[in-house]
């Protein structure tokens, strides 16, 4: 394992998505999401994934040159075509319309149809949130969940994100509607540590712990299916996730104009469908008075009597937040296969490789 600065990790990110075709503002945008989830400890979606965006506008796959397209605009609702062109850019503009539409109307939703993986979702929202904005932020995905009831999989593992402004950091929200993503199987995966029972269905539609061949099953299609929040069933509320997911899928496939997960990648590129929900918090009552709410409610919370002893409760994004703080000050870790991964990269795009600074005090 090598520790990388993150300045320098978004660096060369960035260059090797200009490198293959990539605006460089939109190249410097995904990089700076792309090592922001890594600064927060979700390497599921950090550089982790870089290659396959390289690969994609190198193949044409991803087209680096689209252009963002409003085909709809009603005053608080707009509708944006990304034409096969990186996510990250595509949402990023669709969340600083909302905030934008917000503040003029109270609430606006602005829906991205024909866009490609985005990234980590809390990164959108706790940008609304910084804005004065309450936000939601929800993006449908390939097939990978099998829904209640189900033996293959039919949902995506469709995130959904929610960030309130507090006096200091956003409360931010960000979590997959499956049992666990698949990036944190592909973790586990790299770091050679077991997978718990209850998260995967096999091809025989019992459930699975064989990491490899559940990782291998699931980016090939091969009849693996990830559980929905809750699990198999409705005895541990399997449905709840299940109508989570589809509530995703709703607003990010039909409602967005763009395709639900079975339909979402084609002979035309991606048509993955992002929805962002803005609601100034200056519109339903004082913002000062309405933060100060929030941090009550959160102070109350946060000293709550704790389950387990020296465990203290935890709400949503402080544990991203203590991973940023570490990481910032020791730098990224990347493990031996991301780091093969970047090394790929670099050949592919001829971008300087990534070297682990030297300690100049050893």
């Amino acid at each position: 394992m090598i520790r990388i600065p993150p300045s320098a990790l978004a660096t060369f990110a960035a260059e090797a998505l200009a490198a293959v075709g990539a605006r460089r503002a939109d190249a410097e945008l995904t990089a700076e999401v792309l090592a922001a989830a890594d600064l927060a400890g979700v390497d599921s979606h950090g550089v982790a994934r870089l290659r396959r965006y390289v690969e994609g506008l190198r193949d044409g796959t991803i087209d680096g040159a689209a252009q963002l397209e409003t085909v709809r605009d009603h005053g608080g609702v707009a509708v944006l075509d990304a034409h096969n062109g990186l996510g990250q850019p595509a949402l990023c503009f669709a969340v600083d319309l909302a905030v934008g539409r917000a503040r003029s109307h109270g609430v606006a939703c602005v829906l991205v149809r024909r866009s490609n993986h985005i990234g980590i979702a809390g990164w959108y929202t706790e940008r609304a949130a910084r804005s004065g904005m309450f936000a939601l932020v929800t993006t449908n995905a390939t097939p990978q969940v099998a829904p209640v009831g189900a033996a293959h999989p039919m949902f995506g593992t469709d995130p959904l994100s929610y960030a309130v402004p507090t006096t200091g950091e956003p409360i931010c929200f960000d979590a997959a509607t499956s049992i666990v993503p698949r990036g944190k199987l592909e973790r586990l995966h790299r770091e050679r540590r077991p997978m718990l029972p209850g998260w995967v269905l096999g091809p025989d539609g019992q459930t699975s712990t064989d990491i490899p061949s559940v990782v291998a099953g699931l980016k090939s299609r091969a009849g693996y299916a990830l559980l929905p929040l809750g699990g198999r069933g409705e005895e541990y509320g399997g449905h709840k996730g299940s109508g989570l997911a589809l509530l995703a899928e709703l607003l990010c496939g039909p409602l967005a104009g763009a395709s639900w997960s079975a339909h979402t990648y084609g002979e035309d590129g991606a048509d993955l469908g992002q929805f962002v929900l803005c609601m100034d918090i200056a519109a339903v009552g004082a913002a000062a008075v309405v933060v100060e709410q929030v941090d009550r409610l959160a102070d109350e919370l946060r000293g709550a009597r704790a389950a387990q002893p020296g465990v203290p409760v935890r709400l949503p994004g402080d544990r991203r937040r203590r991973s940023a703080e570490e990481r910032a000050a020791n730098g990224i870790p990347l493990l031996p296969q991301v780091v093969e991964d970047l090394a790929k990269v670099a050949a592919l795009t001829g971008v300087e490789p990534l070297v682990e600074p030297q300690d100049e005090h050893a």
